[in-house]
């Protein structure tokens, strides 16, 4: 390939728009993956064996969230590589998914819901205070960075029960 058709490719494959949107759609994937495996991880018969190492912790923080057996590290990692085989082709933009995804899982396992996260302008986005609640509880909220898989099966419902009785305190 010649360097001003490199060029063009470079530029046109690699905007803004375009990495975005594409970050956008691997995180839809997986997410979608991550919450139906996370769900079955939680089985009574198969949680202690694999994904109780994760929840070891009931107050999570920010280099937590990658603790977690090895079998849990495979099969909810596989979901992250599946978007970079469909959407991935170019490095920029793997180095890209790797850094928004990692900024995302540590985020919802700081502790800390941070003021003015920019992460909270992406719509649905779940963020730390919804995840505490999963490490908490350890039913429900299932999802790793959008809220839509637990609002549309109701595994959110003891989360949003519990956010209601924190703003009646609030209100008391």
């Amino acid at each position: 390939m010649s360097a001003d058709i490199m060029t063009i490719y470079v530029t046109t494959e690699c905007s803004w728009p375009s990495l975005l949107a594409r970050c956008l759609g691997c995180a839809v994937i997986e997410d979608t993956w991550h919450y139906f495996l996370h769900r079955i991880l939680h089985h009574r018969r198969i949680y202690k064996y694999i994904h109780k190492v994760h929840h070891e912790f009931t107050a999570p923080f920010g280099m937590q969230a990658e603790y977690a057996h090895p079998l849990e590290t495979i099969i909810l990692g596989a979901g992250f590589f599946i978007g970079i085989m469909i959407l991935c082709n170019h490095v920029f933009f793997l180095w890209a998914w790797v850094a928004f995804r990692l900024l995302e899982t540590i985020d919802v396992h700081s502790g800390y819901e941070i003021p003015l996260n920019p992460l909270h302008l992406i719509p649905f986005y779940a963020g730390t205070r919804f995840h505490d609640f999963h490490h908490m509880n350890f039913v429900g909220n299932y999802a790793s960075t959008f809220t839509w898989w637990d609002k549309l099966l109701n595994t959110d419902n003891q989360y949003n029960k519990y956010m209601e009785k924190q703003g009646e305190k609030k209100e008391q």
